[in-house]
């Protein structure tokens, strides 16, 4: 009977690996296939899966039954948030024997009550090292649970989280294809447009910055040919221009700086060293950031180019203080699960606007009536071609996180 119940459970497992195969690029698909197998492998009455996004939220994404699950609703500290990315961090299989006395799932004790759920297994995913998400599995009545059952479950865990990576890797493929296109004619053409407003712009920063000084002369000097009230006129209209000028011409600067990006040149470097010389040379308009730098990377090296991570660093702190931040705080930190470096930028100034959240790194999206909507875009393409990603957080605070792979030489194919 043992025999006939593990090749049972092996044959599911194997039907449910071809089940994943055919949902490949239907990514909800792939995530039902998994929590309706995890029933059948397992015998229990209900099961949901969980996944971690990229604001490092957890979210229901699929459930059996499903109207009981709340589909698409977000974990909260109220329903269980902390002990669900304790499992994550822990990467363990948690089974909790008695949902209603344990102090663990204290969120789950009116639902357990309700439901007659005796018993809840709790399996991490992970893909390539990153926690995914967390797979719940409920048994009702007293049903108990075998050894092989467990094993069972821990294979279609394995087999899961292989399904869901592979659909992220697609569909980061299939994003990557339509951003470098996007970019290309982006570029092409703002390329073209920032040259012609380039070169009328040195004609009229030339002459205003000439008018300017001589109006100032006139002023200075009070012996002028035209009456001083008028000169006076003149040469604050001359100072408006200059000024606009040159809120131009670094808006022209971002779009040739985002039109002209190259390969990184990858060279080892120490990324605390090198934050710490480069805001010792920034020349800085609001407040000198904070470092807090992690000792574990003291004396670690990594690939990366200097300059392109330069541009990154002042673009992050230059939308820092463009937000009217009065606090800026840069952190560091080692990832060695990951084989990543993560550079955080913090600040409290203004937050992100909710309509441009989902459009953030996009080129010339911008909440400021000045700017140009392409820093973070620069800073994008930068990490990118770094082979890394950026993310962000919002809300008290803002917090720009870069991670780029920790390599000791050469550097990834930027593609």
């Amino acid at each position: 009977m043992a025999e006939i119940k593990t090749l049972s459970g092996i044959r599911a497992i194997a039907e449910t690996a071809e089940l994943l195969l055919a949902s490949r690029e239907e990514y909800q698909k792939t995530l039902n296939i998994i929590v309706e197998s995890a029933l059948k492998i397992s015998g229990a009455d209900r099961s949901c899966l969980i996944i971690e996004n990229k604001k490092d939220e957890l979210i229901i994404k699929s459930g059996v039954p499903q109207h009981a699950h709340g589909i698409d609703n977000k974990i909260t500290p109220d329903t269980g948030e902390k002990f669900l990315k304790q499992v994550m961090s822990d990467d363990a299989v948690v089974l909790v024997m008695n949902p209603c006395a344990d102090r663990r799932v204290t969120y789950m004790r009116e639902l357990a009550i309700a439901h007659k759920i005796s018993s809840i297994l709790f399996l991490p995913l992970r893909s390539e090292g990153e926690s995914i998400g967390v797979l719940v599995l409920d048994w009702v009545d007293g049903k108990k649970i075998s050894k092989d059952v467990i094993e069972n479950i821990k294979l279609l865990g394995h087999l899961s989280s292989t399904a869901i990576g592979m659909e992220y890797k697609g569909r980061k493929h299939r994003e990557k294809i339509l951003r470098d296109e996007k970019l290309r004619v982006l570029g092409e053409h703002s390329s073209q447009v920032a040259h012609i407003i380039r070169n009328s712009l040195m004609v009229i920063g030339g002459f205003s910055g000439r008018l300017l000084k001589y109006l100032s002369k006139e002023s200075q000097y009070g012996k002028s040919r035209f009456d001083g009230e008028f000169v006076e006129t003149l040469r604050e209209n001359a100072k408006i221009i200059d000024n606009e000028s040159k809120k131009l011409e670094g808006i022209v600067n971002d779009v040739l700086t985002f039109t002209s990006l190259k390969k990184p040149i990858f060279e080892p470097h120490n990324v605390n060293k090198f934050l710490d010389e480069e805001l010792a040379r920034m020349v800085l308009i609001g407040p000198r950031p904070i470092l807090k730098l992690s000792k574990r990377l003291d004396g670690l090296n990594t690939a990366f180019d200097k300059n392109m991570l330069s541009i990154c660093i002042a673009d992050l702190i230059r939308y820092a203080t463009d937000a009217s931040a009065s606090r800026i705080v840069i952190k560091t930190k080692l990832k060695p699960k990951q084989k990543e470096i993560m550079i955080s930028v913090i600040h409290n100034g203004k937050q992100i606007h909710p309509h441009i959240m989902k459009d953030l790194f996009s080129p010339f999206v911008t909440s400021e009536i000045d700017g140009s909507g392409l820093g973070l875009a620069n800073v994008q393409s930068i990490v990118m071609r770094h082979g890394g990603n950026i993310s962000f957080l919002s809300g008290d605070t803002t917090e720009f996180r870069i991670t780029l792979p920790l390599i000791k030489g050469g550097g990834p194919d930027p593609g």
